[in-house]
């Protein structure tokens, strides 16, 4: 089956369960099929509504024969958009390590690093990041969490700012607590996260 065909059966079937902006996703691609940016809408808005792994592995496939300037766009969309769940999703499933270099390519600095277990699955290894810093106050944020044996995003994350307790925090220093203000968090298989303001405690590991 063509890519056409197969975006054309997605919009029918996105259609018929009411799930609105996926349709109009691959709308908006089947007019411009080469255009990274349209592609990066549609895979964000599929994640955003539950689909799973094996729906995306086509798409990820087709549309990301060059990982890494698939990576650059969504990080480049994510520099300076608070909202942009569609390109904060699509780093989803792409190389960890790759993602975190090519973010410190574009300026980004790594604040922290830790890992977390899962059940019945390998750990994940986290890379805080960010762009600038005010004092305390480091913004925006990037976290890029990939599992720790095939080396994929599982769980990444955006926020406008990090605000930290300790109001002495020089680049170096262990970030311990704080918050996180406008944030926004993907996850495989599946979870979709917004929030204005969320607690935020990690390590240096």
């Amino acid at each position: 089956m063509s890519i056409n065909a197969k975006l054309k059966k997605l919009e029918d079937n996105a259609m018929a369960k009411g799930e609105y902006a996926v349709a109009a996703a691959v709308a908006h691609l089947l007019q411009d099929i080469a255009c990274v940016d349209k592609q990066i809408n549609l895979v964000g808005a599929m994640h955003e509504v539950g689909y799973l792994q094996n729906s995306f592995s086509p798409y990820w496939k087709e549309f990301r024969a060059d990982e890494s300037a698939w990576i650059e766009r969504c990080l480049t969309r994510l520099v300076t958009a608070d909202h942009d769940y569609w390109a904060l999703a699509s780093l989803l499933g792409c190389n960890g390590p790759t993602t975190v270099s090519i973010a410190i390519g574009q300026g980004f600095k790594s604040a922290a690093t830790r890992l977390y277990e899962r059940f019945d699955k390998p750990k994940v290894h986290v890379n805080t990041l960010y762009l600038t810093a005010n004092g305390k106050v480091l913004h925006p944020v990037l976290e890029i969490g990939y599992d720790t044996t095939e080396m994929k995003n599982v769980d990444v994350g955006r926020a406008r700012a990090l605000s930290l307790e300790n109001a002495q925090w020089q680049p170096g220093d262990c970030l311990g607590e704080g918050a996180l203000s406008l944030s926004m968090q993907a996850k495989l298989p599946h979870g979709a996260w917004r929030s204005v303001w969320t607690a935020f405690e990690t390590w240096d590991a």
